[in-house]
């Protein structure tokens, strides 16, 4: 490997999402003196993480969205910045199915090593509405075997999904976390609790995800709308930012909940917020291997998920829970049982291979051998 390979990872936006964070936490702990993160995106504005990109020095480069151009011109566009910028000999895409066109583009530009990069387990977007952008959608997956020189999953499922009958050859690359940030804390507990002013007696519930359908923020209300019935002294917190959050305000206010839900935006504080909470809920209609659940169980709290989340989320802590997404009640009676033993959650994690230091190591172990193997 060269003295600083530099490595394009191609996303829609560098926006705080769970495939971004991921990438963010390899980036922070990958050695920087051998490996440098840069960026192909498609998002016009500023970015989350932007700063801490330049600041490390990553480069960032913009294109315009697949939708808002015809697929040639979106070829020729990337065909063309792969060629002008010969530098990258790894590109590294997290795009789901449009990765099948990003590499296909690649390839064609001589990049000798291709990386397709799973994170989720079916399109974002589904319904009539949305049927012609599927269907072009899953014709551009069919392009990503053929095109990759490597196929990542974070779990089986999404290696399932996204790379069908060649799943099998998928690297299952684990959501690493900084287990030592996460990893519970009774100080940071009451730190956090006097910032946020919270008695000592509220049960706080905690969610983490952006605002789209995905994660079902409207069920995520009718649960804790149900809990509040048995247990009044309860709080839930909203983190994340994202389109159908003023819909979610909306019914919050509708529903009279507004004194006990509270919504923080993005925060770069999530590890001290998780320290403060009790229950974890991740009540979303599909998942690949959800990051915030890592956090959430390496901080030691009882995680209530959806059963369409993959039961591999569950990194034996002994400390999720898998419901079906048809009784909010019937999740608000689970959420009783006994409060986790909080303090060995973080070495769990940890043996179940979701370190962020050791995932960042094999890593730079990956692409080496990749380049090796390419030339």
């Amino acid at each position: 490997m060269a003295d600083c390979e530099r490595v394009l990872h191609v996303l829609h936006s560098m926006n705080c999402g769970g495939a971004e964070n991921l990438i963010m936490n390899l980036y922070r702990n990958i050695d920087r003196r051998k490996i440098q993160f840069d960026f192909l995106v498609h998002f016009d504005g500023e970015m989350y993480f932007q700063d801490e990109i330049e600041r490390f020095g990553g480069r960032i480069y913009r294109m315009k969205t697949l939708l808002r151009c015809t697929p040639p011109v979106y070829a020729s566009r990337l065909e063309r910045f792969f060629r002008q910028h010969s530098e990258y000999k790894i590109v590294h895409s997290h795009l789901e199915t449009t990765t099948g066109i990003i590499l296909e583009c690649a390839k064609k530009a001589g990049v000798p090593v291709r990386i397709a990069h799973a994170h989720n387990t079916r399109n974002t977007r589904k319904g009539l509405f949305f049927l012609p952008e599927n269907l072009y959608k899953n014709y551009l997956g069919k392009k990503i075997v053929p095109a990759a020189t490597g196929l990542f999953a974070c779990s089986e499922p999404a290696a399932k999904w996204l790379y069908r009958d060649k799943s099998s050859q998928a690297v299952i690359f684990k959501n690493g976390i900084d287990i030592d940030r996460f990893r519970f804390s009774p100080a940071v507990r009451v730190q956090t609790a006097e910032a946020l002013c919270i008695p000592k007696s509220t049960t706080v519930l905690m969610h983490t995800g952006r605002f789209y359908d995905q994660k079902n923020h409207r069920f995520l209300i009718e649960i804790f709308e149900a809990y509040q019935k048995i247990n009044p002294d309860s709080l839930l917190l909203l983190i994340g930012e994202g389109p159908l959050r003023e819909d979610i305000e909306k019914r919050v206010l509708a529903r009279g909940l507004l004194h006990s839900v509270r919504f923080l935006g993005t925060r770069d504080d999530v590890d001290a917020l998780l320290q403060r909470g009790d229950i974890f809920l991740l009540p979303s209609k599909f998942e690949g291997l959800p990051l915030a659940l890592v956090e959430a169980q390496c901080a030691g709290l009882n995680c209530y998920v959806s059963d369409c989340v993959p039961r591999e989320s569950d990194l034996g802590c002994e400390l999720v829970t898998f419901l079906p997404l048809d009784s909010p009640a019937e999740w608000a009676e689970s959420m009783l049982k006994t409060p986790a033993v909080r303090a060995s959650a973080g070495e769990k994690v940890a043996a179940a291979g979701y370190d962020i230091k050791r995932a960042a190591k094999r890593l730079e172990d990956i692409y080496a051998q990749m380049l090796y193997e390419a030339r």
